[in-house]
């Protein structure tokens, strides 16, 4: 960080509002001056309850310290929603950067404060004793900010010192915004509620008042009297001018950098507090206030030291009455204050103060003083009526620029396409320079999408992630960081989506606030977009999969129908030998011992009693040998009850084909509820045994059965065959037609078959949820 310029962080709760905006712009021109770089967190309210403003506060969040040296905090315009607890809280994971805070006293950072107490209890004063008021109405702000309630404890104060009581259904809370001041207005007209003055504790509220009171056909000053606070640039421009009491907004922000300097130096904590003025205009009712004071011997505390220079210079040459040089170092002057603070009209108090000391130093006749004190005021007359139509003029330019660039945006949701447009719709502001990034990973991770600038930048910058409080790519280097930018968080709803990145002033400050919207809703419509085109890729390529899964499927089942064809065929073919070989065998010599009998008789011959036992003998035989056949294809509901007394009349009969010694250990209670699985698991077992008994030469065969209860509370059966055989042959383990009937059953019967095969013998298991 020391090898890199200096770079200071800004909070704010937006730039929309003159206070913020004037405020921000004093502390940017200071920084200028000091040559260092500032990146403004444009947040919102904290602790708002509004969903984008909630997620605007992510802004904060991206400060650090590999990316700012020190930090300048307008606390004033944060603290809306929280209390001063609540700030300190949240602001301490900053604790080890050099912290100013700007209208608010914060624990562990340095402050600066406007006293505007006096101010206000000298306004009440001149209500009460110019215009004679004395029914007041107060809109205060949240009730735990600090500011607002010192406010309202001098409004009480003085009240109370003119003996005037107050009704506490007369003050009502508002937000500082001009929506509230309209809001609380509308409450009281609707309470009927009587009043002739109304206190605004700032002067956003007290516009939307006016404009609200107009609406209930309630006249301003005639009706109402009507103050404010702070002393914004447009509380001269409305009608009527307001009354109010003014900060010292520019001072404030120019006193918070140089603060910071001296701190990031390794300087002391500092704590300043600077006077408010009161400002007599017409919404309290007065007359029309002219902007000078004739006779004033000193330029007053809020002077800068160009204006006060300014002064000296213009002191001298008025004296040598040098017309032309006089003009033209006004000019240069009131366009240096028009630069820094926009507060043009203050000429008019600082010509007072050239014009006292020129008439008592000065040898020139009081026709010449006066001609040339007239045009000196006429100049700057003509400049501040200049000025102000140069602003709109501005203004009007940049809201039809804005116009333009909503046009070409609109409809645009292709992420390549916006950024195009993007790109040109910038441009048209003059935006040479920004970086617009997005959020991965729930704002953990970010990742640049796109530059204004036309420089060529490593592929990494936008192929890499990297943490957000990062702010750029790391492969972008430090040198970022010598510019003034302005960080505009981009939210839809409650969804953080990323930023934007632009350079300091090339826009109105108010138009930030649009220009953050505006990108918002775009980025989001285009994410939406990518993300509906990805999941329709990624639907093509499931059905594509799945047609692929159904057509093996198809493929499968067509092979395995040809199979069961083929099992079939050798079926009856095996039967029709069994009968054939060995049962017609039996069954032929019955006929012929019968044959034999049956000539004995006919010959009056006796039988021999072994001839018809052997004919018994071979008859049981037959039978036997039929019962073994027939229970391969009979159903099972003619077999015995139990499914162990099936397992062991099937391990009976298979006992005939070879000595193998088979245990059965399965539990008498095993039970299968489902018939149709039942008899798909009892062929999985006749086929397994069948197997072990013809292929694995095996000398040990065991059936047996257990239990299991799972976490959830599920209770698996399982069925196993085990031999101590030489395993199954290659063929029969890999795409074996036994293996796959096998397999196929297990799928009716919605369990899972596993077989496990070696040198040293064959375990085939059934595993399913009872």
């Amino acid at each position: 960080m020391q090898d890199t310029p200096r770079c200071i962080g800004i909070f704010t709760a937006g730039l929309d509002d003159e206070y913020q905006s004037a405020i921000w712009h004093a502390i940017e021109r200071e920084a200028e001056k000091r040559k260092m770089g500032t990146i403004s967190f444009i947040g919102s309210r904290l602790g708002s309850p509004i969903a984008s403003e909630a997620s605007s506060n992510l802004a904060y969040h991206l400060a650090s310290e590999q990316t700012i040296d020190g930090l300048i905090i307008i606390a004033s315009s944060l603290a809306s929603y929280f209390t001063t607890m609540d700030l300190n809280k949240f602001f301490a994971p900053w604790s080890s950067l050099p912290r100013v805070s700007i209208g608010m006293h914060m624990q562990g950072m340095s402050d600066i404060t406007a006293e505007g107490e006096e101010s206000m209890r000298a306004l009440v004063d001149h209500l009460v004793s110019v215009h004679h008021r004395h029914r007041f109405a107060i809109i205060t702000g949240p009730k735990t900010h600090e500011e607002s309630v010192k406010r309202l404890h001098a409004c009480r104060q003085a009240l109370a010192e003119n003996a005037i009581p107050i009704d506490e259904k007369l003050i009502r809370s508002g937000t500082f915004t001009d929506e509230s001041g309209r809001e609380v207005v509308q409450y009281f007209m609707e309470s009927k509620c009587s009043f002739d003055a109304l206190i605004c504790l700032n002067d956003r509220m007290a516009f939307g008042a006016m404009q609200e009171l107009s609406k209930w056909n309630v006249h301003v000053p005639d009706d109402v009297s009507l103050i404010g606070f702070d002393g914004i640039d447009p509380s001269r421009y409305s009608i009527p001018p307001l009354t109010t009491v003014v900060q010292p907004l520019h001072e404030m922000g120019v006193i918070a950098v140089d603060i910071l300097d001296r701190i990031m130096a390794g300087g002391d904590e500092e704590h300043i507090s600077l006077p408010c003025s009161p400002v007599i205009r017409e919404s309290c009712g007065c007359n029309p206030h002219v902007h000078f004071t004739p006779g004033l011997h000193e330029m007053p505390n809020y002077a800068t030291p160009a204006e006060h220079l300014a002064v000296e210079d213009l002191i001298l040459l008025v004296q040598r009455g040098d017309y032309h040089q006089m003009i033209a170092r006004l000019n240069r002057a009131l366009d240096d204050t028009a630069s820094e603070s926009g507060s043009l009209h203050l000429w008019n108090e600082y010509l007072s103060v050239v014009e006292y000391k020129s008439r008592n130093q000065s040898t020139l006749s009081a026709k010449t003083l006066a001609m040339l004190m007239g045009a000196a005021r006429a100049l700057t007359g003509d400049k501040i009526g200049r000025f102000q139509a140069a602003k709109r003029v501005a203004a009007e330019n940049s809201f039809e620029t804005l116009r333009k660039v909503s046009a070409m945006l609109s409809g645009t949701f292709e992420i390549g396409e916006l950024i195009t447009n993007l790109k040109h719709g910038l441009q048209l502001f003059g935006i040479d320079r920004g970086y617009l990034v997005r959020f991965l990973n729930h704002s953990r991770k970010a990742r640049l999408i796109m530059t204004v600038q036309q420089e060529v930048l490593p592929l990494s910058a936008f192929s890499m992630d990297f943490p957000a409080h990062q702010i750029l790519p790391p492969s972008l280097g430090p040198q970022w960081r010598t510019h003034r930018w302005v960080l505009l968080p981009l939210v839809y709803l409650d969804e953080p989506l990323g930023y934007f990145l632009v350079p300091f002033g090339t826009v109105r400050p108010a138009l930030y606030d649009v220009l953050q919207e505006q990108i918002s809703s775009n980025l989001k419509g285009s994410l939406l977009l990518q993300q509906i085109r990805e999941h329709e890729k990624n639907l093509e390529e499931q059905v594509a999969l799945r047609t692929r899964d159904l057509s093996q499927e198809i493929k499968r089942r067509t092979e395995l129908e040809q199979e069961v064809m083929d099992i079939s065929t050798r079926t009856m073919e095996r039967i029709g030998q069994e009968l054939h070989d060995d049962l017609c065998q039996y069954l032929l010599g019955i006929s012929l011992l019968a044959s034999s009998a049956k000539q004995q008789l006919e010959n009056n011959q006796a039988l021999q009693k072994e001839s018809l036992g052997k004919i018994s003998e071979h008859l049981s035989e037959a039978i036997r040998k039929i019962k073994t056949i027939s229970r391969g294809l009979m159903p099972m509901e003619l077999e015995p009850h139990s499914f162990l007394e099936r397992l062991e009349a099937l391990v009976g009969d298979n006992l005939r084909l070879g000595s193998i010694d088979i245990d059965v250990n399965v539990d008498p209670g095993f039970a299968i509820q489902d018939r149709t699985r039942e008899l798909n698991i009892f062929r999985i077992v006749q086929e397994a045994l069948t197997n072990a008994i013809k292929h694995s030469q095996a000398k040990h065969i065991e059936i047996s059965s257990s239990k299991k209860i799972d976490s959830q509370g599920a209770t698996f059966l399982f069925l196993e065959v085990r031999d101590d055989g030489n395993g199954l042959p290659k063929q029969m383990q890999g795409d074996g037609l036994g293996l796959r009937i096998m397999q196929n059953r297990a799928a009716m019967a919605d369990a899972k078959l596993t077989l496990e095969s070696d040198d040293e013998g064959t375990t085939v298991q059934i595993e399913f949820k009872e």
